[in-house]
């Protein structure tokens, strides 16, 4: 009798410890930790905007409502917070990143010569609210406006740092469209960079996160003739820009459109948000439900289309994917790729 009742101790034990590991995420949420959201931009641009967008909704979809601090932590074009993610921000699921997409394939890119210090398919990706399209703008007063021009007069492109979508566009146009551009680095973030592009600082700018407020006040100046499109960034054309031919249309090789379309596909991961590495698999769960949650939102989604964001999102599982399968690119295919965008090239 007495092992019997011994066992059914052990089994009430053990279902009780099971139901506190199912409940642990919820109730590590209830407990209303302090929570935080590392933003890799200067505030006021795209992604301050939709990281603080998100921030909100995100804390309504999670277990007891926890409220998410956004911070901002510029550098090396979104390089000194994702290093700050992977290798020092707590990893219990109380600090979310909102991350430069090119810090996706930033190794994939630029291999021993990249700055980063960490590996881009260890992050938990918890999905994107937009993706993007990119576009290529020029001053009215540029020496260079067309294409033609632009590959027989070097001309000053803004960017915020060397690993950034925006500097990679402006090489890869180097290489693969002769164009002669000189990618000028420094700006905190895309907000300074266009800014300089209004001011004359530089000719043109890659604006690679055109579902972003920016977009709007990118059109005013593009409606008043200040500033205009030289090329898309895209698999078709955007209808903002019918005229304008993207990188594909003026691509012929086959090897060149298949780095072309390799490059082109992390544009899907829009702006998107992590958690470090070794983040329990329980909690990133929950933050994942919680994302899928706020960007289906209907408030969100109004709040959105007011600020100028198009919400057009992606799960954490598919960014998830999506980056595993770019890193399984053959070393043939990625070699070649890496010697079109790299720096100095």
């Amino acid at each position: 009798m007495l092992r019997k009742t011994a066992g059914w101790a052990l089994l009430a034990s053990a279902l009780t410890c099971s139901g506190a590991r199912a409940d642990s995420a919820t109730d590590f949420y209830h407990a209303k930790p302090n929570m935080r959201m590392i933003v890799s931009s200067t505030p006021g641009g795209g992604y301050d905007m939709m990281g603080r967008l998100a921030a909100r909704y995100f804390s309504k979809y999670l277990p007891g409502e926890p409220s998410i601090v956004v911070q901002n932590m510029p550098g090396g074009g979104g390089i000194t917070a994702t290093n700050y993610l992977y290798a020092v921000a707590p990893k219990d699921g109380t600090v979310l990143g909102h991350i430069d997409r090119g810090m996706a394939t930033t190794a994939l890119l630029y291999g021993s010569h990249t700055q980063a210090q960490f590996k881009a398919i260890e992050f938990n990706w918890l999905g994107s609210i937009s993706r993007e399209v990119g576009v290529g703008l020029v001053s009215k007063n540029s020496k260079a406006r067309t294409l033609d021009d632009m590959r027989k007069t070097e001309i000053a492109i803004g960017t915020n740092g060397p690993e950034t979508d925006s500097a990679m566009y402006a090489r890869l146009s180097n290489q693969l469209l002769g164009t002669k551009f000189k990618v000028v680095f420094g700006y905190p973030g895309q907000v300074e960079y266009y800014l300089a592009l209004s001011r004359g600082e530089v000719d043109g700018i890659f604006m690679t996160g055109w579902s972003g407020p920016n977009r709007l006040t990118a059109m005013k100046d593009i409606e008043g003739g200040s500033v205009g499109f030289f090329v898309q960034m895209a698999s078709s054309r955007h209808p903002d820009a019918p005229d304008t031919p993207t990188m594909r249309e003026l691509v012929t090789d086959e090897k060149d459109l298949q780095i072309l379309d390799i490059l082109l596909s992390r544009l899907d991961l829009g702006r998107p948000f992590v958690t470090p590495p070794g983040t329990p698999p329980d909690r990133v769960a929950l933050l994942r439900k919680a994302f899928d949650a706020a960007a289906a939102d209907p408030d969100l989604r109004a709040e959105a289309e007011k600020i100028g964001i198009r919400v057009d999102p992606i799960s954490g599982a598919d960014a998830q994917a999506m980056i595993a399968k770019l890193y399984l690119t053959p070393e043939d295919v990625r070699a070649r790729m890496q010697g079109i965008v790299q720096i100095g090239k």
